[in-house]
């Protein structure tokens, strides 16, 4: 009899199991990376509806009067509390702003974080190196296809024009999603997406052992009854009952046990 490492059980499990592993390596790297990408963009969709909503609720005009210096007046207090409870309203969102444009660059108007004692900008503060999203929101809604950095962190954000009341484009509004935020969601998916195709494998391989060891113990069976007829035992019992090649061949056992009987038989009349 084959000793487990080199049986027919062993090397039909291990070759099934790694056809899986092959497979589902393969699904993995490619549902995965669809799927991170899927997050980011309905990620990169939440934040620019964020920042349009945003735009559409501030007062454009009141925002353009805004100069540096005026923090403590009533004018841009009431604008950052305004930002301040939308920011406050979703527990993932580090930071909105507004920014407008100063000469050749763009300064900070608003900051959400003033009472909250997370006030990072006040207002003329530069915007340092403004990215291209930034600078098309003045012309519609946008958003950062990768990570930025501001003096808050890293982030992902969405940006919306700011209007006043004869419809001119004042500033922007920026929504700032925190990057860890963002990385969780996608590392959620992968690992959700990870674990799935580690239980498929786990269940393959359990079922093709099941599959393999019912098949190998009716050969085994046949491998016994083989021996004991070599030796010349004839009263062998064959109870395998299948509908398949193995079935077959305990059929075929069993016809030539009963040949071998009436031989035998015949020689001992003979006798």
């Amino acid at each position: 009899m084959a000793d487990m490492l080199h049986s027919i059980m062993t090397k039909l499990t291990a070759g099934f199991v790694i056809l899986v592993i092959l497979i589902t390596g393969l699904t993995f790297l490619f549902t995965v990376g669809a799927s991170t990408e899927k997050i980011q963009e309905s990620t990169q969709q939440e934040l620019v509806a964020l920042a349009s909503l945003t735009a559409a609720d501030l007062n454009g005009d009141e925002i353009a009067k805004l100069k540096p210096g005026m923090e403590a007046e009533i004018l841009y207090l009431m604008n950052a509390e305004q930002l301040a409870h939308m920011s406050q309203a979703d527990h993932e969102i580090v930071k909105i702003f507004t920014a407008r444009k100063q000469g050749d660059g763009m300064e900070y108007v608003i900051d959400s974080g003033y009472n909250i004692g997370k006030r990072d900008v006040k207002i003329g503060n530069p915007v340092s190196n403004p990215t291209p999203a930034m600078l098309s929101a003045f012309s519609g809604s946008s958003v950062e296809k990768e990570f930025v950095k501001r003096p808050w962190g890293t982030v992902l954000a969405g940006y919306a024009p700011i209007k006043n009341a004869r419809g001119e484009v004042i500033g922007i509004v920026g929504v700032d999603m925190d990057a860890a935020v963002v990385k969780t969601r996608m590392d959620f998916v992968g690992q959700t997406i990870y674990l799935i195709l580690i239980l498929g494998i786990l269940s393959a391989g359990l079922i093709i052992f099941v599959f393999s060891r019912t098949m190998i113990r009716d050969i085994h069976m046949l491998i016994e009854s083989a021996n004991k007829i070599s030796r010349g035992d004839t009263n062998v019992s064959i109870t395998i009952r299948r509908n398949d090649e193995i079935g077959e061949l305990a059929s075929s056992f069993k016809r030539m046990i009963t040949s071998l009987k009436i031989l035998m038989h015949q020689d001992y009349q003979h006798e």
